[in-house]
């Protein structure tokens, strides 16, 4: 699996680790179950962690990260990426809600922010729930409308992977 990292910091001490995880053309056609005429179509994880597990991290890295992934989607304009909120603990301030809970409040706080310049780029987004029952997450694909015809194809994949 091919992948493109970057290391975003916070200018605090702390840093986001941000990689593309790119399938294998053999996956994209047995996984993905991707027809021939998509074949060039490009199907990447966005991977998201803190380098300092036990340190804060400021926002600046996050608006850093968004700024990253806009170009990301610029470079490889054949692309889909999808985003799943990790369930793994976090410790916050905000008991009340669960770690994916936050995770997502946080990373759709920062896509709301950037929407305007994802639809100028053209890119679009859906939102699904994947995992079993009582291990639930949330997750987002980005893509282009001229994968919307495939778009299926992915997003089934990420509910069978994480059931």
């Amino acid at each position: 699996m091919e992948s493109v990292e970057t290391l975003i910091s916070d200018n605090e001490g702390n840093h986001l680790v941000v990689v593309l995880n790119f399938y294998e053309d053999n996956q994209k056609t047995d996984t993905f179950q991707i027809p021939p005429e998509f074949a060039e179509l490009e199907i990447a994880d966005i991977a998201i962690e803190k380098l300092y597990i036990d340190q804060p991290l400021g926002l600046r890295a996050f608006n850093r990260m968004c700024q990253w992934l806009v170009e990301q989607f610029v470079q490889f304009p054949n692309a889909v990426f999808s985003f799943i909120c990790s369930t793994d603990s976090l410790e916050t301030n905000h008991s009340d809600i669960s770690p994916e809970q936050y995770r997502w409040n946080l990373f759709e706080y920062f896509y709301q922010h950037n929407i305007d310049r994802l639809k100028k780029l053209g890119i679009e987004s859906k939102d699904i729930i994947v995992g079993p029952d009582g291990y639930q997450s949330f997750a987002r694909v980005f893509y282009r409308t001229s994968h919307a015809p495939v778009i299926h194809l992915v997003i089934a994949n990420l509910k069978n992977k994480y059931h």
